[in-house]
């Protein structure tokens, strides 16, 4: 079974995929997902990428809270809240912090606009039955359990300290992961290192996922928005 662990960069989208022995990963940067997806409908594997799937049109999602009361301060930050579908078809940031008030009733963070354009495509492609084998899936949730602490690691991702650290992790699964080797083949202006490193996090995740092993937010609950797409965060 193949495995894919997607997250969003400047270039596209950065794809880590492999088989579950995780003996070679390899790395692509992509525009389009449609192939990703289609492989994995037939049969193929398993698609875990760290974007929102699910949108809710009246108040937060639930996945989305839980995420952020298990990652705790100051990861909770990471965890921000999903756009409601409405505000995908904005082209202003005014505009889309007029829809989420109106669906919501709160503005939509910047970095939510940022990536309207990725969760807009992946909308698009996304319905009940991919699901079946493609997750929504949060890096910071998957190096906290990897980290078995219970709780979001302290450190920022994009300080040295923090990407040692997540490295290290990682690596005891992963171990030839180096995100500068990775950069350079796939273009410097395409990826950023923790672009590489959260999508080997989705990676793992994936084989959470595929073992049956992932822990699902919300636990014992499923919550479905209005296109009766799952709104949950994987782990």
């Amino acid at each position: 079974m193949d495995l894919i662990g997607i997250d969003g960069c400047r270039g596209g989208w950065v794809v880590a995929a492999s088989d579950q022995s995780f003996s070679i990963v390899s790395f692509a940067v992509v525009d389009d997902l449609e192939p990703q997806i289609s492989l994995g409908e037939r049969g193929a594997g398993v698609i875990a990428i760290d974007i929102p799937i699910g949108l809710g049109d009246s108040g937060p999602r639930v996945c989305d809270l839980e995420a952020r009361r298990l990652l705790g301060r100051p990861r909770a930050s990471s965890v921000f809240p999903a756009p409601c579908r409405a505000a995908l078809a904005a082209t202003t940031y005014r505009r889309a912090c007029g829809l989420s008030r109106r669906a919501l009733g709160v503005a939509l963070s910047l970095e939510c606009f940022n990536i309207l354009p990725k969760i807009r495509q992946v909308d698009a492609l996304m319905t009940p039955a991919r699901q079946a084998f493609v997750r929504e899936v949060h890096p910071e949730l998957v190096f906290a359990l990897l980290a078995g602490r219970g709780r979001g690691l302290v450190e920022p991702k994009r300080t040295a300290e923090g990407e040692r650290l997540r490295l290290r992790l990682l690596r005891k699964i992963v171990p030839r992961l180096d995100p500068g080797a990775v950069r350079a083949r796939l273009g410097l202006a395409r990826v950023a290192r923790d672009d590489v490193i959260d999508a080997v996090a989705c990676l793992v995740a994936a084989r959470r996922i595929a073992k049956g092993e992932a822990l699902v937010l919300p636990q014992g609950a499923v919550f479905r928005d209005a296109r009766g797409l799952r709104m949950e965060v994987v782990g």
